[in-house]
């Protein structure tokens, strides 16, 4: 990553081609890109630390053979575990979708501007991934997206959003999909299930893919 030397990592915009439209939307994107990664990071020191603290709770309430303290610290330790460690988790990939698509979208509305196009991205038929990139393939003549190694790991990670907005998280179709991307759900009901690993692996290849897609140029 050129970033920015800070903690909480920033583009530099020197690495960035401003004259190109694939470039500017690339810069756009890693402003919000390279901070979200901080976001990740920093709700998993969050909950980390108080899952530690609801241990120790329960480890010094077990000393002193306080057992209401002791059941209270456990069952809190439990639920944040297996309930807000979760539901943490589904905002997060929420946000990296939601941020992903308005990148890609940034991108072919630059390319509109940029080329003087006639048809905008609202004139295609369709939503989402999809549509940009039919657009950026047949308006712009960019081929990257569906060609990116990508591709199909990025929409199952689309559809595992659209799963938590749609169905609480649960599964309803496409589990070979999931199955081949590791994308992990619980067998009694189809929920899925994921951890700041998932998260941070989605990240990487949301990044990649942008990282290589969006420097395509028309042929």
């Amino acid at each position: 990553m050129n970033s920015i030397d800070s903690d909480v990592k920033f583009p530099d915009m020197e690495h960035y081609n401003m004259s190109k439209a694939g470039d500017m939307a690339l810069y756009l994107a890693h402003c919000d890109f390279y901070p979200f990664r901080s976001v990740i990071e920093n709700n998993k020191i969050a909950l980390d630390a108080i899952a530690e603290s609801y241990r120790d709770i329960a480890q010094q309430a077990r000393q002193n053979d306080d057992f209401v303290t002791e059941s209270w610290a456990m069952t809190s330790g439990s639920l944040h575990s297996c309930r807000v460690d979760l539901l943490t988790q589904y905002s997060l990939l929420l946000t990296m979708v939601s941020l992903l698509e308005e990148s890609v979208n940034t991108l072919c509305r630059i390319y509109h501007d940029t080329k003087h196009l006639t048809k905008e991205l609202k004139d295609i038929k369709g939503s989402g991934l999809e549509r940009a990139a039919k657009y950026l393939k047949n308006e712009v003549n960019v081929k990257g997206f569906y060609e990116n190694k990508n591709w199909e790991y990025i929409t199952a990670i689309r559809d595992a959003r659209n799963m938590v907005v749609h169905n609480g998280g649960r599964l309803t179709k496409d589990f070979d999909k999931f199955d081949k991307f590791g994308i992990g759900y619980r067998e009694e009901d189809k929920q899925l299930y994921l951890e700041y690993q998932d998260i941070v692996k989605m990240y990487d290849a949301i990044m990649d893919f942008m990282n290589d897609s969006f420097r395509k140029e028309p042929l």
